[in-house]
């Protein structure tokens, strides 16, 4: 098995989007009992920071690949 960074990249994407799943059910499964429903924004709160979050990943394996001369995830603009 060879462990590069596209690799290790979908790994960290995985983690990111398992650890949005599970915060996300906790959430819903056990409600909190106020006034106004809270879950609904906390919800839309969580998705966001997963989208941030693979961005980042991104970004930041982009600007390895490129310091290690591999190119790059993203394709250059000009």
């Amino acid at each position: 098995m060879c462990f590069s960074l596209e690799w290790f990249l979908q790994l960290l994407i995985f983690l990111v989007v398992i650890c949005g799943i599970i915060a996300i059910l906790r959430i819903w499964i056990f409600p909190l009992f106020a006034a106004a429903d809270p879950r609904i924004p906390a919800t839309i709160n969580i998705i966001i920071w997963v989208m941030v979050a693979i961005f980042v990943i991104y970004v930041c394996a982009s600007l390895l690949m490129c310091v290690s001369a591999g190119g790059g995830l993203f394709p250059r603009i000009r």
